[in-house]
């Protein structure tokens, strides 16, 4: 399905099938008062000029300074137009609208919150205070990382003073500004960082939004930082410490990066696999951009000595036909009549089995009621791993449901019972997973990203159907052994779904059902982890969904028990006789 797709961007706030849900993160400064808020108005005197000395040959944006005698709120008006276009000037027009003590301490791209640009923001005048009302999606901070929103609602204050000839300028406000959705991608790109699983065999991206100016060197810059607070738990990078752009920088020519890097002590005392893995960090970062790059290769010098090839990682792909699912009590791969025969049913006892799932050593797992059941390849006796609740007597017993299992490539099975995830070996034995941030919490469904080192859980509080979220966490292991869950980054924009399903579409995004008036939900809703704007893709009604993680493929499932899959421009049924579907992972 990837590319092939109808698809178009979706507004989270103002989707239909979705609540208009959003939080700011808490971004405070001084007493009370909210970061993240000088906003841009929908109208006005904003401009673009095709600026011959502009960097990356864009449009650039420009606004006029402040005007003679304007009244406060013309002030602070004027100053929000000014944001936007502060990005091309580096804010010289908008600190013109501060005094200067304002002007010294004013930091624009600390913290940037970006509001629904289809509904104006509402600007009060009380006195010389101005507040400004806004419709907020999130906050990109000030290393690129989005933080979706679960409240809309978020008003910002600027108290104004006059200065010696009797003009109106702005003396406090927020640290940050605020731009709308629009202004958001026009100023800012957005691009994976590459970091590393912590056995360094596989990469791990990470969605940045950055600056479009010398966009090349702000993602190596970005890189060289480290991985993100909630991503930082379950990755590791082989950037040594202290290594910084040199003063050659990130120049692209002819669709070569050249990458000029300093800081990194006695070249020759490192790792040459270190170095690999770092060449190949860099190499994806800026070829994965390469939209935004326009580079197709990398040159990588330090002191300008030219480092090796890059280390050759795994591509992480998914076979088409890889998706496993049950068919008159046995586990078949494949929907199409090709389909090949993986456990027979007297192996599983039947048609008690459910929800199969294939590891990367070709043992598959399956439920039958309250028990996980493990079958080797070339065995034909199902080996019970796990239970959980009541013995599995009969069907009519009132025996805990097992969430549908995922084994990820360390050998580890993924499942949940009571409202909290499991995680066991092959011989059974549980890991020992912390999460507190699901303490007092119930697991409704999860999903394990490609590489086996991100999470996407959909929970709720307690046995209550309330405070339902919808979280991206790293995966914490020790030697491949999982030990907890790392803080969550929580998908708002998830939030709502008909189905409890959420699963991993591609290796930046997860795609749930929207909720829909009927009984099935029609598309499909890919939200970016770490971004603004979701997608709705369009789809048959379905009241299941399976993706295979890393190219975008799909397979759906309707109330008639019809397996739909992409092919070409439309989608077709390509079964009626395979049910629990699921991809293993690549």
């Amino acid at each position: 399905m990837s590319g092939s797709a109808s698809a178009a961007p979706v507004r989270p706030p103002r989707a239909p099938e979705l609540p208009r849900r959003r939080v700011l993160a808490a971004l405070v400064l001084g007493s009370g008062t909210l970061a993240a808020c000088t906003a841009l108005p929908t109208s006005g005197d904003v401009t673009e000029s095709d600026d011959s000395g502009a960097a990356d040959e864009q449009l650039v944006q420009t606004a006029a300074g402040p005007a003679e005698g304007a009244a406060p709120d013309e002030i602070v008006t004027g100053f929000l137009r000014a944001c936007a276009a502060g990005l091309f000037d580096d804010f010289t027009t908008a600190r013109a609208f501060l005094t200067a003590a304002a002007s010294a301490s004013w930091q624009p791209t600390a913290t940037v919150g970006v509001y629904d640009g289809s509904t104006a923001p509402v600007i009060t005048l009380v006195d010389s205070e101005v507040t400004v009302a806004v419709d907020l999606i999130g906050v990109v901070d000030s290393v690129g990382v989005f933080t979706g929103a679960a409240e809309p609602d978020h008003a910002c204050r600027y108290t104004l003073t006059a200065d010696d000839s009797g003009q109106w300028r702005i003396a406090e406000l927020p640290a940050g500004m605020l731009l709308s959705d629009g202004d958001l991608t026009a100023g800012f790109g957005s691009a994976p960082l590459f970091f590393l699983t912590p056995d360094r065999s596989r990469l791990v991206p990470e969605l940045r939004w950055l600056p479009r100016h010398e966009f090349p060197r702000r993602l190596i810059e970005a890189l060289l930082g480290g991985p993100s607070a909630w991503l930082a738990a379950g990755v590791t990078t082989a950037v040594p410490e202290g290594t910084a752009v040199g003063d050659d920088g990130v120049v692209v020519e002819d669709g070569t990066a050249g990458v000029d890097l300093t800081g990194m002590g006695d070249l020759g005392a490192l790792d040459e696999t270190q170095l690999g893995l770092l060449v190949a960090q860099i190499r994806a970062t800026l070829v994965e951009a390469a939209d935004l790059t326009q580079a197709r290769s990398v040159t990588v010098r330090v002191y300008g000595e030219e480092l090796g090839a890059p280390a050759a990682l795994p591509a992480v792909d998914t076979p088409p036909g890889a998706v496993v699912g049950m068919c008159a009590g046995a586990v078949v791969q494949g929907t199409t009549s090709t389909r090949a025969t993986l456990v027979a049913a007297q192996t599983l006892g039947g048609d008690a089995a459910s929800h199969p799932a294939l590891g990367a050593d070709g043992t598959v797992y399956a439920l039958s009621r309250s028990s996980l059941l493990r079958v080797p390849p070339g065995r034909n006796v199902a080996d019970v791993i796990l239970s959980v609740g009541e013995a599995d007597a009969d069907s009519d017993s009132d025996s805990v449901e097992l969430l549908p299992p995922i084994a990820d490539r360390h050998q580890w099975v993924w499942t949940g019972a009571e409202g909290g995830l499991l995680a066991v070996d092959e011989r059974g034995r549980r890991a020992g997973l912390e999460a507190r941030w699901l303490e007092g919490r119930k697991v409704g469904a999860f999903d394990l990203s490609a590489e086996s080192t991100r999470i996407v859980v959909r929970h709720r509080a307690g046995d209550e159907q309330t405070d339902e979220r919808v979280s991206v966490a790293a995966i914490v292991r020790d030697d491949g052994t999982p030990t907890g869950l790392g803080d969550p980054l929580d998908l708002p924009a998830a939030v709502g779904a008909r189905t409890e399903a959420v699963v991993w579409y591609d290796p930046l995004s997860v795609a749930v059902l929207p909720a829909g008036d009927g009984q099935e939900a029609s598309g499909i809703l890919r939200v970016p982890v770490g971004g603004p704007l979701a997608t709705s893709i369009t789809s048959p009604a379905a009241v299941a969904v399976t993706a295979d993680r890393a190219t975008g493929a799909v397979q759906l499932t309707d109330s008639a028990g019809r397996i739909w899959q992409h092919s070409g421009a439309a989608w077709r049924v390509s079964a009626t006789d395979v049910t629990d579907i699921a991809y293993p992972l690549p």
